[in-house]
This record gives C-alpha cells, sequence and structure tokens, in this order.
C-alpha cells in the first residue's frame, strides 16, 4: 500500500514538474500559432501588404527582420504592445486592423524592398515565428523604337524601363522566329533602363521591324512607326547636318541677293533725282537767256 502511495506521490510530482518545463521552455510556442502568407507580390511605387495574424489577443512583442543572403540581417520594424510603441518605422507601418493583425504595410514599394521578412512574436505564454517572400516587380513600359544613324551606320534602337531584368527580341513582318541581340540594363532609380541595338539596311524603312519586351511567357511589343522614329537624342544625324548646312547656305544667299537690290534701287533712285534736278537747272537757265535776248 505504501509502495502504491509512493509512486501516486511520484506521478503527481513529475506531472507538476512537466507542466513548470513546459511553461518556461521553447515548448510554449505551441500556446502561440502566426498564420501568414508565404509570398506576395510587390507593385513599384504602391502599398505592398504583408499579411500576418496570431491566433491570440494577448499584449505582444512584434519583431521583424529582412533576411540578407549577404551581410548580416536587418531588423525593419519593432513593436510592443504594453508599451503602445509606435506603429511606423520609415516606409513601413503597422496594418493592426485588429489585436490579432501584425500584417505589415509597406509604402510606396521600391526595388530595394524585395526579399524575405521574417516574423516574430512573443507573448507571456510562448512565441512563434514565420517567413513572407516580397516579390518585386515594376511592369515594364512600352518600348519606344529610335532611328540611329552615325557614321554611316544604320540601326534602330529599342528602349523600355522595369523591372527585374527582361529579354529583348526583335523581329521583322518575314520572320517567324525572334532574334536576340544585345542588351544593355542599366539601374535608374532602382528600376532596369535597358537597351537593345540592332542594325539595319539602306532599305530599313520599307521593312516593319518590331520589338518584343518579353518577362517568361509574357511579351509587350511595339511596332516601328517609320514616319515617327526620331534620331536619339545627343546623336545628331550628319544627313540632317549637312541639310542645315544647305538651308544656313540659301538664306545667306537670298540675303546677298537682297542687299544687292536695296543697293541697285538706292543708288538709282540717288541718279534719278540728280538728271531731275540737273535738268530742271538746265530749264531755268535757258529761261533766263531767253528773258534777257528779248
Amino acid at each position: 500500500m505504501n509502495q502504491i502511495l509512493e509512486m501516486g506521490l511520484c506521478f503527481k510530482f513529475y506531472s507538476y514538474f512537466l507542466v513548470y518545463l513546459c511553461f518556461n521552455s521553447p515548448c510554449a510556442e505551441t500556446f502561440v500559432k502566426l498564420n501568414c502568407e508565404k509570398s506576395v507580390t510587390g507593385v513599384f511605387n504602391e502599398d505592398t501588404i504583408l499579411p500576418c495574424r496570431m491566433d491570440t489577443t494577448e499584449l505582444m512583442t512584434l519583431r521583424v527582420t529582412k533576411l540578407h543572403e549577404i551581410g548580416g540581417d536587418e531588423v525593419v520594424f519593432t513593436f510592443n504592445s504594453s508599451e503602445n510603441g509606435s506603429e511606423v518605422r520609415g516606409q513601413i507601418k503597422l496594418r493592426r486592423q485588429d489585436s490579432k493583425d501584425v500584417s505589415l504595410i509597406i509604402q510606396k514599394t521600391q526595388a530595394s524592398n524585395n526579399g524575405t521578412y521574417q516574423f516574430y512574436v512573443e507573448t507571456d505564454h510562448g512565441y512563434d515565428t514565420k517567413s513572407i517572400s516580397l516579390m518585386f516587380k515594376a511592369p515594364y513600359t512600352v518600348p519606344q523604337i529610335s532611328k540611329k544613324d552615325q557614321g554611316g551606320e544604320k540601326g534602330l534602337v529599342c528602349t523600355t524601363v522595369g523591372y527585374p531584368q527582361p529579354q529583348l527580341y526583335w523581329k521583322t513582318e518575314n520572320e517567324t522566329n525572334l532574334t536576340h541581340y544585345d542588351t544593355i540594363g542599366q539601374t535608374n532609380d532602382e528600376l532596369y533602363n535597358i537597351t537593345s541595338y540592332i542594325p539595319v539596311a539602306e532599305d530599313w524603312c520599307l521593312i516593319n521591324y518590331s520589338c518584343f519586351v518579353c518577362m517568361e511567357n509574357n511579351c509587350t511589343s511595339k511596332e516601328l512607326e517609320c514616319t515617327k522614329a526620331e534620331p536619339i537624342s545627343g546623336q545628331p544625324q550628319e544627313k540632317d547636318r549637312a541639310g542645315c548646312r544647305d538651308r544656313v547656305g540659301v538664306f545667306l544667299i537670298l540675303g546677298f541677293l537682297m542687299l544687292l537690290i536695296f543697293t541697285a534701287f538706292f543708288y538709282g533712285k540717288k541718279e534719278f533725282y540728280r538728271a531731275y534736278i540737273r535738268r530742271q537747272s538746265e530749264s531755268a537757265t535757258e529761261d533766263l537767256v531767253d528773258d534777257e535776248e528779248n
């Protein structure tokens, strides 16, 4: 009987001991659970929501860390509900629609916001961790085609701006497959400024060239409008320069001719007045002679 009593007391002691360990060890995390989206897409200059909720209304501490493959991780947001902490930190703010909502809003999303965000929430009864991946994109602008004629070499240039880096292709009306040419990508305010060049023949204006911007299986195209294709800024064409010189020469010749006409008119009019005055003087002299003779 005493052995049974001792076994019962030991069992009760171990039960209390296990409960104590559970509330004061990592197993406490089972009492708090985060429910977050695994991935979201952020669009350039628009607000992006990182949706995340916990299953309790207790006072909590929230810490959000942006994970980096290279270099140290970065804590981008912290909040403590018991201290009535700030719900805004720079570009990021806490949505907090209710006491269970721990979602973040990234305002005016930029390419630098691309990455993985780790949410850590802790209450008096446990903690939990979840991660959300933000994939940034900026829809590419409609391709623009310009002429490039320099040093006797004719070509066409296609340009577009967006994110992430796409592929640019060229196609003519007689081609069934797209032709890829080397492209140059330069960052401009965190976006890619993509330029592609294609050499063309003398009769380039008679061929329907199109430029395609492709992201995976989605493509946007622009067909060359021959009469509207303008030379690239900062690269004047030799032909235009020659035409400009010709126009200047014509204006100079016209100005010289007008000067000659004005000079001839001026001197002609001057000689006319001289002849008129001379005739008047001679007539007056003849009249005086006649009067004296009479």
